[in-house]
């Protein structure tokens, strides 16, 4: 192998490693950022803020619920979507049942569901869950209010009525002059907005930060993308070595040549 040729092969190694260098960069980058981030869940709280952009959230194909069930209950609205009940716009913890009824007090609000009744704050806070073992009748299809203020549940055997403070129940034949709680239509902007904000409670950015980084964000080829990322790299390392090589050999051997020079 002439000088010549050997010359002409190792630009062509210097050009694919610049080359390959500028590709692999970006997915060092990507590599790197979501790297360290993951590292730092918890300060960064990637596991409880979530998502809220649409493409994305359909890139997914988290979807909100089409159907919602709503109650006013004073100047406020309960919605009930999927899993999920929101006060207005904010989320109560936890899963929930489809509710059959809300009722509005001074300083609370009472929301039934299949077998329990919530005690929230105006600020979408459980204070209660009252069961069977409180007392609370099974089968409840609806919850009602007499003038008095004493509340009455209409269950799978009949009807229960039961003081302010839900401590008593007394089972009853007949009621009359209840204001029963009925669904009605929420803003049609407040629901829009509970949609949007039920799918993105959906997608944390801790999931799509380990998506990135492992490529499957990038779909079923996506960690073939990243292997191939993996290449490049192992590549780069192995390129540079060599070139790295070459250039102290050549020195190396200039300062020889120097050295045996006549003078």
């Amino acid at each position: 192998m002439t000088v010549r040729h050997k010359h002409r092969k190792l630009r062509s190694l210097y050009i694919w490693h610049r080359y390959v260098g500028i590709v692999a960069a970006l997915f060092i980058l990507i590599l790197a950022i979501t790297g360290i981030a993951l590292n730092h869940t918890e300060r960064l709280k990637l596991d409880s803020n979530y998502v809220e952009s649409d493409w994305l959230l359909d890139w997914y194909g988290i979807q909100s619920p089409t159907e919602q069930h709503s109650y006013q209950v004073g100047n406020k609205w309960l919605l009930h979507v999927g899993d999920s009940l929101y006060l207005d716009k904010q989320r109560l913890n936890g899963n929930y049942t489809q509710p059959v009824g809300a009722l509005s007090f001074p300083h609370f609000i009472a929301v039934a569901t299949t077998g329990k009744i919530l005690m929230l704050t105006f600020d979408a806070e459980v204070i209660e869950q009252l069961g069977g073992i409180q007392g609370v009748p099974s089968g409840m299809k609806r919850i009602g209010q007499l003038q008095d203020g004493r509340i009455v549940i209409q269950a799978a055997h009949g009807y229960y009525l039961t003081d302010r403070d839900f401590l008593k129940w007394q089972e009853q034949d007949q009621v009359t002059g209840v204001t029963w709680s009925e669904q009605t239509s929420a803003p049609e902007a407040l629901k829009q907005r509970v949609a949007q904000l039920y799918r993105s409670n959906e997608l944390p950015v801790e999931r799509v930060m380990l998506d990135l980084h492992s490529g499957r964000l990038f779909g079923s080829r996506g960690p073939l993308i990243m292997d191939a990322a993996a290449v490049l790299l192992i590549f780069l390392a192995m390129s540079g070595v060599w070139l790295w090589g070459k250039q102290i050999i050549r020195k190396r051997q200039r300062r020889r040549k120097k050295q045996h020079r006549p003078v």
